[in-house]
């Protein structure tokens, strides 16, 4: 692309032009963006907006003009780089307004410039996209040859699996369509937080066609495909705030003016939005996973002509940048990338996690589900689970992040301090007590007392509110304090920080965050119940992305997996401390075989794992209401005594909970695949708890605890050691354990058919 143009003028010759809208108009991400706008956080450790503008000028966009509001100086820094100014595939026009408080707005004082001449593409520089555009460009032009009156072609795309709106943070919407000319009647947002109970269609609709085709399977990316008249239209209209609930609806309510809007439905291909924490954590997924081919973090277009940030790709969807140091004894998993100059101590392990530039991670650290940006320190043994850690940040050893927590920039959580789960915390100290952060809630209020500067607890001007984003960022007195705490030292200037959310020694102020369980499923970075198997369509047609990646489906299924054992564990633990009756267990796990659709032995052999569990310390990730439930130490396992005191523990768990395991373990298979899920938990396999090893020398006696209580036949026993017996030699080493049982067990069965011979 040209360096940044002037405003053109008038244009004679037509060109293909995009309005990218800089700013989402909206506190999803707050307290994140009071500091650095949406559209450059970083999306596996790629500013998003670079995926939206490398889209665009694949797909033969020729000018793009990005309107800024909030943070206005920092995006056009941003397209001022080398990387877009020194390239000349398309021309960037900047337009700035930090008056503007909705994309309403934001379109009219496009209009009131008079820059665009001809049909263009609108959409925001979230979209992260790798659709065909000329071929919906093509579409939306013959379709407006034919009526004048066409004016916007919404891009939509399918959805086979109903569980993928709750994975993307989206809503549930209806669409109806003509089925014939697709064109756009009624789009009504379903989402059940709303409570809708009924859909009003107007009856001219049914008048003047022969079917109406109703919709929920639709997926809004939020591309559109625009005459020059919407312009015109958001400026006669100034209760046009938002495109999708005010324009799109305004329009459909207006039939008599002749207007039209249609729907472009595509099934293959990827395009969604990040409008919220819930669709970040699913689309950082899916560009690791590869889904956005060829916008990919491996290929270099993304990331410039510097050399250096160049990633390599490994099995398991597991990327590194050159530079990075990781330890012999850590572990980066599947679905993870790691930034240049970052470090990985001895015994850390990271899973579907993203971490930044010049991150230094400490020993025996567990991530999983992260997304940690540059420069950001985690102390010796700290656990974090499904949560953004911003730019600066430092958590400090043995602190513990639940679910669903965001710590904005250079906040500092204290030594073993647990965040608890859907915890906000910035430097930024919040002057309200909004606890929704659902965009259209907030899409085109005015700015208010939102924050207040970490140097003063004094009210925002109304100028500051007037500018939206000119709320002053983390800097002065309470920049200062975290600083000095982050280094270990006592701040010159004390400042009163929320402990009770970042702990003795943290710096930081708690934020709103949603306590509506619906908006924390839909909008919470960390995972919903009951996800789909594939973050994204497994069942679209020959050609897809589904297809070309298909080898890169299977760490999403393993994924899965753990969190259907989670699920199981959890509904397990919470049977164990509210002291429910079995019977009731049986109906909840039943529910989630049903759910799920697994198998009794499915549910059984993760519950036989949760007992073992309860015999150890609690798990890297283990709920705080649950971890009373757990030991305090790891058993002597080179005593006798502690061998014995772990064997006694056990025993009084499976004499308690054994009648469960006998009703889910009917058949001798299942108890079969009992016994190998005890060889796997010993062996640590398949995200078992990191003491597994103790039951290793244990293992016979654990074998005969099984037996004695009528857990397990002795007919599994010896199907399972004469399987044993013809597997390879390192396949044996269990089987060895409990040679002595199985002897007896063939000794017993020996004299049993001896007996019934002689009675004979």
């Amino acid at each position: 692309m040209a360096p940044l143009a002037d405003m053109p003028g008038s244009e004679t010759k037509s060109v293909l032009s995009a309005i990218l809208l800089a700013d989402s108009f909206a506190q999803s991400f707050a307290p994140v963006t009071l500091e650095k706008p949406k559209m450059l956080l970083p999306l596996v450790n790629v500013p998003m907006m670079d995926y939206t503008l490398e889209w665009l000028a694949a797909s033969g966009v020729e000018e793009v003009f990005v309107v800024c509001c909030a943070h206005s100086e920092q995006v056009k820094a941003h397209l001022a780089s080398p990387k877009w100014s020194q390239q000349k595939a398309m021309k960037l026009h900047i337009v700035i307004s930090t008056s503007c408080l909705s994309a309403g707005e934001a379109l009219r004082l496009m209009d009131q410039k008079d820059l665009i001449k001809s049909d263009f593409v609108l959409m925001g520089g979230d979209v992260i996209s790798n659709l065909d555009l000329k071929s919906i460009i093509s579409a939306h032009k013959k379709r407006r040859t034919e009526d004048r009156h066409a004016l916007m072609t919404m891009v939509m795309q399918s959805s086979r699996n109903v569980k993928h709106k709750c994975w993307a943070g989206e809503s549930e919407v209806l669409v109806a369509l003509d089925p014939l000319s697709s064109r756009l009647l009624c789009l009504e947002d379903l989402d059940s937080s709303k409570q809708k109970k009924h859909l009003t269609l107007d009856a001219q609709n049914f008048s003047e066609r022969d079917m109406i085709s109703l919709r929920t399977d639709l997926l809004d990316t939020r591309i559109y495909i625009c005459a020059p008249d919407v312009l015109m239209l958001f400026s006669d209209n100034f209760d046009y705030q938002n495109i999708e609930h005010d324009f799109i609806s305004g329009v459909l309510s207006e039939e008599e003016l002749g207007n039209t809007m249609h729907v472009h439905e595509v099934e293959s291909g990827f395009a969604c939005q990040v409008r919220n924490l819930r669709s970040y954590d699913a689309i950082s997924r899916a560009v690791l996973q590869r889904w956005s081919f060829p916008f990919l973090v491996d290929s270099g277009s993304l990331h410039g002509a510097d050399p250096v940030f160049t990633y390599s790709f490994k099995r398991q969807n597991s990327y590194r940048e050159q530079h990075v140091k990781v330890a012999r004894t850590a572990v980066v998993g599947r679905d993870s990338a790691v930034g240049t100059g970052s470090s990985l101590d001895e015994g850390t392990q990271v899973t579907c996690s993203v971490i930044g530039r010049n991150c230094h991670i400490g020993r025996g650290v567990r991530m999983d589900g992260c997304y940690i940006q540059d420069n950001v320190r985690v102390g010796d043994g700290a656990q974090l689970t499904s949560a953004m850690v911003c730019e600066g940040a430092v958590i400090m050893h043995d602190a513990v992040v639940h679910p669903g927590s965001v710590i904005s920039f250079q906040a500092v959580i204290g030594a073993g301090h647990q965040v608890p789960a859907h915890t906000r915390i910035s430097l930024c100290q919040s002057q309200n007590n909004q606890s929704s952060m659902v965009d259209e809630d907030v899409e085109y209020s005015a700015a208010g007392q939102i924050a207040a500067s970490p140097s003063s607890a004094s009210p925002i001007s109304s100028q500051q509110r007037g500018q939206r984003g000119g709320v002053p960022g983390p800097k002065g007195i309470a920049q200062e304090a975290a600083k000095a705490l982050a280094q270990g030292k006592a701040p010159e200037v004390a400042v009163e920080f929320d402990e009770e959310v970042v702990g003795t020694g943290g710096a930081g102020f708690a934020w709103p965050s949603p306590t509506d369980l619906q908006e924390q499923r839909l909008h919470s970075i960390s995972l919903p119940p009951n996800p789909p198997q594939n973050s994204w369509d497994s069942d679209s047609d020959e050609g897809s992305i589904a297809d070309v990646q298909q080898d890169h489906m299977e760490p999403v299924v393993q994924d899965t997996e753990a969190l259907f054992k989670k699920e199981v564990s959890e509904t397990f633990l919470r049977c164990v401390k509210m002291g429910y009756d079995q019977d009731l267990a049986v109906i909840e796990l039943n529910g989630l075989k049903i759910a799920e659709d697994r198998t009794f032995a499915d549910c059984a052999r993760h519950v036989f794992a949760s007992i073992l569990d309860l015999c150890l310390p609690p798990p890297a990730v283990c709920k705080a209401e649950y971890q009373s439930l757990y030991q305090s130490t790891v058993p002597d396992i080179q005593s006798q005594a502690g061998r014995g005191d772990l064997l006694q523990r056990l025993s009084s768990k499976l004499k308690e909970w054994a009648p469960l395991l006998q009703r889910f373990l009917k058949s001798q298979d299942e108890q079969v695949e009992l016994l190998l899920t005890l060889e796997e938990y010993c062996e640590e396999e398949r995200d078992h708890t990191a003491h597994g090893h103790c039951f290793e020398a244990v293992f016979q006696q654990v074998v005969k605890l099984l037996y004695d209580d009528d857990i397990i036949e002795e007919d599994a026993v010896l199907v399972w050691a004469d399987e044993k017996q013809m597997a390879e030699e390192d396949e044996r080493k269990y089987l060895k354990k409990a040679a002595a049982f199985i002897a007896w067990l063939r000794e017993a069965e020996s004299e049993e058919e001896t007996s019934s011979v002689d009675s004979d």
